[in-house]
C-alpha cells in the first residue's frame, strides 16, 4: 500500500518540477536580466548575446525568476520582486550586473532526498517562500518548483470545493489611489514585501472600491520597455477590468478562475463591490494542509486495495466480465489522462498569449497548440481584414485549400448566425460555401470570434478521420475558441493603446514623447558600442502658404503623405517621428555623417517628386528643407544633436529652401 502511495506522490512532484527554467550568467547586465523576465522566451533562442552565452534555454512561459548558473552551480536567483526592491530604491541600473545585486543565500532541495511531494509543500510554508531551485546529489540544477507550479500539480478538488475563500483571503489589502506613480507603487511593494497593488477609489466613510490592479510582473515590464515610471500613473497602466469574487465562493472557483485567466491574485468584494481581501496563489497553497491531502490520498489508496481484492474474487467467478471492466476502466482513465493533458496544453496557450508583445507572435505560436490539440484535423485561425472585410488566415495547419484561408462574410454559417456551426458528410448541404468539399471530409466546425457583440475572426476545423468530429471535440473546440479569442483580442486591444500613447494620429509616426524617450536611450546605445548615430530634420517649405491657399484637409494630406514617405525611405530599425507642425524628424542608428547626408539627399529629392491629388485635382509640387547633425561629432547628448540639426534646417530656409545643410561645427 504505502509503495503505491509514494508512487503517487513522487509523480506528484515530477509534474511540479519545471525542467526548464530560465539560466544566466552572473556577469550579464541586470538591463538584460529585465528584458528577459518581461519577454516570452522562444525555443531554441540564445539568452545572452552580450556576454556570448552559449548556454540555449527554453520555457513554456515568461518566467518570474532568473536562476544564475555557472560550471553547472546554481549561484544565486533573481526575481521579479528583487527588480521592483531595486526600482523603488532608485538604484542606477544601467551597468549593474546581476551578480552584484541577486541573491546568494538559497533555499533548495536534493531531489534524490525528496521523500514526496508533502514535503515540498512544507518547505514552501515553512519558508514562506515563491521559487524552490531542485539539485542534483552533486549540486548541479535539475529544475524549480514554484507556487504557479505546485498548484497546478496539487489538483486537490475536494479539498477546495469544502473551502471558501473568506477562510483564506489576506484582508489587509495594500492598495493605492489611481494617481499614485507607478515609482510610488514599486516604492509600495517594496515596502511591503506584497507581489500587486490594488487600485481603488475611496469614497465616504473610508469605503474603498477596487477598478485596478498593477503587480510586479507590469513594474518589470514597464522598466524594460523603458518608461519613465515617475511620469505614468496608475490609472494609465493597471489591469482593468478587475475580476473578483465573494468571500463565500469556493477554492476550486477560485483556483478554476484563476486558470481560466492566467492570473495569480483575485480580488475579494462584498456585495457592494466594496474591497474585502484578495486571494492568491499562495493563499491556495497554504490551503492544501499536507495532513488532509496525505488523509485523502490513504482513503483514495484504501479503496483501490478494495478494488483490487475484489477483482481477484471476481476473477474467479467471471474473468471476461471482469476483464471488460477493467478495459472500461483503463479507456476512463485514458480519456482523462488525455483531457489533463489538453487542459495543460490549453492552460500553456494562455500563458504564451499572455506573454505575446506583438499578435504576430501570438499567430505563429497558435498552430503548435491547435496541431497537439486536434491530431488528425487540419485547422487555421482567421483574422478580419479591414481594408477588404474578408477572414484571412493568420495561424493554419494541415491540408487546407485556398478558400479555406481567405472567407467572405456570407460564405461561412457561423459567421452570419453569429454561433458555431457544425457539419458533417452525412447532410453535406450544411457545409459552408468556403469549405472545399472533396471526398475524404468528414466534417466541419466554424466558430466565430467575437468581441463586443461582432465577430473579428473564425476558429475553422475540417476533420478526414473516419470517425468524424465527437461531441467531445465539439466541446473542446468551443472551449479553445474562447481562449483564442480572449487572448488575441485583448492583444489587439493592449498593441492599439500602445500605438495610441505614442504615434501621431494625423500621420502614423512617432509622437514627440516617443522621440525624447527612444533618442535618450539610442544615445547611451552608442556611446557604449562607440557608434555614431545622425539625425535628419526635415521641413516642408511654405507649408503655411500651401495651407492657406488650399485649406487645411489638403495640408493634412500632404503631411501625410510626406510621412509616408519618410517611412520607406529608412531602415526598419530607425525612427521616424512628428517634432511638430510640418517638421519631422529621422534617427539613423549606427550611422555616419556621410551616409546621412546621402540619405536625407534622397529625401529631398524624393519630395520633390511627390504626385499630391485632391478629389481629383493635381496640386503643386512641394519642397523640403533638410538639417543634418551627427553624434559624437556635433554633440554628446540626444538634446544638443536636434537643436544642431535644426539651426541647420534653418541655414537651409535661409539659404533659399529645397535642400540638404549639415551642421557646421563654429570655429
Amino acid at each position: 500500500m504505502s509503495t503505491n502511495k509514494d508512487q503517487f506522490l513522487n509523480s506528484q512532484i515530477e509534474v511540479a518540477i519545471e525542467r526548464n527554467p530560465l539560466i544566466v550568467t552572473s556577469d550579464m547586465l541586470l538591463t538584460q536580466a529585465i528584458y528577459h523576465l518581461s519577454q516570452p522566451i522562444k525555443k531554441d533562442k540564445v539568452i545572452d548575446a552580450v556576454t556570448k552565452s552559449n548556454q540555449t534555454i527554453e520555457s513554456s512561459k515568461r518566467s518570474s525568476c532568473l536562476l544564475v548558473v555557472e560550471n553547472n552551480q546554481l549561484l544565486g536567483i533573481l526575481t521579479e520582486r528583487d527588480i521592483v526592491r531595486l526600482i523603488a530604491q532608485e538604484i542606477p541600473i544601467e551597468n549593474v550586473k546581476i551578480n552584484d545585486v541577486m541573491t546568494q543565500k538559497l533555499i533548495t532541495i536534493v531531489a534524490s532526498e525528496v521523500d514526496n511531494i508533502l514535503t515540498v509543500v512544507n518547505c514552501f510554508r515553512q519558508h514562506k517562500i515563491r521559487h524552490l531551485p531542485v539539485l542534483s546529489k552533486t549540486g548541479e540544477l535539475v529544475g524549480l518548483i514554484t507556487v504557479a507550479s505546485l498548484r497546478n500539480s496539487l489538483k486537490s478538488v475536494d479539498l477546495l470545493k469544502h473551502r471558501q475563500v473568506k477562510e483564506v483571503m489576506t484582508t489587509n489589502v495594500i492598495h493605492g489611489s489611481p494617481d499614485l506613480s507607478i515609482f510610488a507603487l514599486a516604492e509600495k511593494m517594496a515596502k511591503y514585501r506584497v507581489s500587486c497593488i490594488v487600485i481603488v477609489r475611496t469614497v465616504p466613510q473610508q469605503r474603498l472600491y477596487p477598478i485596478g490592479i498593477v503587480t510586479e510582473r507590469d513594474i518589470v515590464q514597464f522598466q524594460s520597455l523603458g518608461m519613465n515610471i515617475r511620469q505614468f500613473v496608475a490609472s494609465e497602466v493597471m489591469s482593468t477590468p478587475l475580476h473578483s469574487l465573494t468571500p463565500f465562493d469556493s477554492l476550486w472557483k477560485a483556483h478554476q478562475k484563476m486558470q481560466r485567466l492566467g492570473v495569480r491574485r483575485l480580488v475579494v468584494c462584498g456585495n457592494d463591490d466594496q474591497l474585502l481581501g484578495i486571494v492568491t496563489e499562495t493563499s491556495l497553497l497554504e490551503n492544501l494542509n499536507p495532513v488532509d491531502m496525505y488523509g485523502m490520498i490513504q482513503i483514495l489508496q484504501e479503496e483501490v486495495d478494495r478494488l483490487q481484492t475484489e477483482k481477484i474474487e471476481m476473477l474467479h467467478r467471471n474473468n471476461n466480465h471482469l476483464e471488460q471492466q477493467v478495459q472500461h476502466l483503463q479507456e476512463s482513465v485514458n480519456r482523462l489522462e488525455q483531457r489533463n493533458q489538453e487542459m495543460a496544453i490549453i492552460n500553456q496557450m494562455i500563458d504564451f498569449l499572455q506573454a505575446c508583445e506583438k499578435i504576430e507572435d501570438a499567430n505563429k505560436l497558435l498552430t503548435e497548440f491547435i496541431k497537439k490539440l486536434f491530431p488528425g484535423f487540419s485547422g487555421t485561425v482567421l483574422s478580419r481584414d479591414e481594408h477588404n472585410n474578408k477572414f484571412e488566415s493568420v495561424s493554419h495547419y494541415g491540408n487546407l485549400a485556398d478558400s479555406e484561408m481567405l472567407v467572405e462574410f456570407n460564405d461561412c454559417w457561423a459567421l452570419r448566425h453569429q454561433k458555431i456551426h457544425i457539419a458533417s458528410n452525412n447532410q453535406p448541404e450544411l457545409f459552408c460555401a468556403h469549405t472545399y468539399q472533396d471526398s475524404q471530409l468528414t466534417g466541419t466546425i466554424c466558430i466565430p470570434l467575437l468581441a463586443q457583440g461582432k465577430a473579428w475572426g473564425i476558429f475553422y476545423l475540417r476533420s478526414e478521420l473516419p470517425q468524424g468530429i465527437s461531441n467531445y471535440q465539439r466541446e473542446l473546440a468551443r472551449t479553445v475558441a474562447e481562449q483564442i479569442s480572449l487572448g488575441l483580442y485583448n492583444l489587439k486591444l493592449r498593441e492599439k493603446l500602445r500605438n495610441e500613447s505614442i504615434r501621431d494620429s494625423l500621420t502614423g509616426l512617432f509622437n514627440r514623447r516617443y522621440l525624447d524617450e527612444s533618442l535618450k536611450q539610442e544615445i547611451i546605445k552608442a556611446k557604449r558600442y562607440q557608434q555614431p548615430l545622425s539625425i535628419i530634420m526635415v521641413d516642408v517649405d511654405r507649408f503655411k502658404k500651401f495651407n492657406d491657399t488650399y485649406g487645411h484637409d489638403v495640408g493634412d494630406i500632404v503631411l501625410q503623405k510626406v510621412a509616408h514617405f519618410l517611412q520607406k525611405q529608412v531602415r526598419k530599425y530607425d525612427i521616424v517621428c512628428r517634432y511638430g507642425g510640418e517638421e519631422m524628424t529621422v534617427i539613423l542608428t549606427n550611422t555616419p555623417l556621410k551616409i546621412a547626408q546621402q540619405r536625407a539627399e534622397i529625401i529631398c529629392s524624393g519630395v520633390r517628386k511627390l504626385s499630391l491629388q485632391n478629389q481629383g485635382e493635381t496640386l503643386p509640387y512641394i519642397t523640403a528643407s533638410l538639417g543634418v547633425a551627427c553624434f559624437p561629432l556635433h554633440g554628446t547628448t540626444g538634446e544638443k544633436i536636434i537643436q544642431r540639426a535644426d539651426e541647420a534646417l534653418y541655414q537651409a530656409k535661409k539659404a533659399g529652401r529645397n535642400r540638404v545643410v549639415l551642421y557646421q561645427l563654429k570655429q
